[in-house]
């Protein structure tokens, strides 16, 4: 799976860095106004923070954690997914949130994977209030392609049925059980037993869907949590002299957050340019400037999550290696 993830994003690579002019990409990187970066990573680190909360709100069911101990994981989990393979910062995230709060890492795990549904419900959200001002405005003559469409379909269909399962989950304890059973079954007692108890704890991570106002909070905590990094990929145009709307920037950030979605290596490289390359093509924006405002952002992007990450792990005295060997351990268990 590893490697699979490595050879798509040498292929996305490719595809990305095809008929790039150097020169091109250099003089515009040369005549960047780079102190434009500095509200973005104010707005970037801000979105991190009402990451914090939003998790406070979906953790609530289980135990009240505290605010900074939920954003400091959070960029750590970030961290592992830049660094790591198949997203297992995921695991490591509800691992190390487990151990810091003394609550079951499964049930921490069911809450980031609520999250990450919620996450997926904003941006396709967020896709169609861009394209609807974008129809509105100047971009009027610019029809939207059939791979579009196409998305905001799949995009749909995968997280409001992610969405029900959960749900369902949550609402039929034993008949999630029975499932598990029967899936199981030819496993030994103790072993099924362990993983029925793990299936348990993970449906009590969803027992915020139980609960309207917190459901309502963590929604709007999502939209906000996008529109943040949309002003990001907006002030990171400005410092590239980018000539690009508010609903253009988040339109491209929609498009490469659902993207990424594709298994890729660590961190995204040339799935995350490739989609952004494709997104501002749609505007006229040349293919060179446009990819290298995807290199500068994703940049921007992975030093901030990997320098916090790192230095979060530092100050918990933790290490990458020893928690991804016990993330993984305890997820085969």
């Amino acid at each position: 799976m590893v490697v699979i993830g490595i050879l798509i994003s040498i292929l996305f690579l490719y595809l990305a860095f095809r008929k790039f002019d150097v020169a091109e990409g250099k003089r515009a990187l040369k005549m960047a106004n780079y102190y434009w970066l500095l509200p973005a990573v104010i707005s970037y680190m801000f979105g991190f923070w009402m990451r914090g909360i939003r998790w406070r709100y979906l953790l609530l069911p289980i135990k009240k954690c505290k605010i900074f101990n939920l954003v400091s994981t959070v960029f750590i989990g970030f961290m592992a997914n830049n660094l790591l393979p198949l997203r297992v910062g995921e695991l490591i995230r509800a691992y190390v949130n487990g151990k810091k709060e003394n609550i079951s890492k499964s049930s921490s795990l069911a809450t980031i994977v609520v999250e990450r549904v919620f996450d997926g419900l904003a941006l396709v959200i967020l896709l169609l209030v861009a394209i609807l001002f974008l129809g509105r405005g100047s971009s009027a003559q610019h029809s939207f392609p059939q791979w579009l469409k196409k998305m905001i379909y799949v995009a749909w269909a995968l997280f409001l049925t992610v969405l029900i399962l959960l749900y369902t989950m949550m609402r039929s304890k034993e008949l999630t059980g029975k499932i598990v059973r029967k899936l199981f079954g030819f496993l030994k007692e103790p072993i099924l037993k362990k993983i029925l108890n793990l299936a348990d704890s993970f449906i009590e991570g969803l027992n915020v869907l139980r609960q309207r106002k917190e459901i309502l909070i963590v929604s709007c905590l999502s939209l906000l949590v996008w529109t943040l990094e949309g002003a990001t990929f907006y002030l990171g145009a400005k410092a590239l002299n980018l000539s690009i709307s508010y609903p253009q920037a988040y339109f491209t950030m929609v498009v490469i957050a659902l993207g990424v979605m594709i298994p890729s290596s660590p961190s995204f490289v040339g799935v995350y340019e490739y989609f952004c390359i494709t997104a501002l093509a749609l505007f006229a924006i040349d293919r060179s400037l446009a990819l290298s405002y995807a290199v500068l952002v994703h940049f921007l992007q992975f030093s901030l999550l990997v320098s916090l990450g790192l230095f979060f792990l530092w100050k918990e005295n933790l290490s990458l290696g020893k928690l991804k060997k016990e993330a993984s351990d305890y997820s085969s268990r």
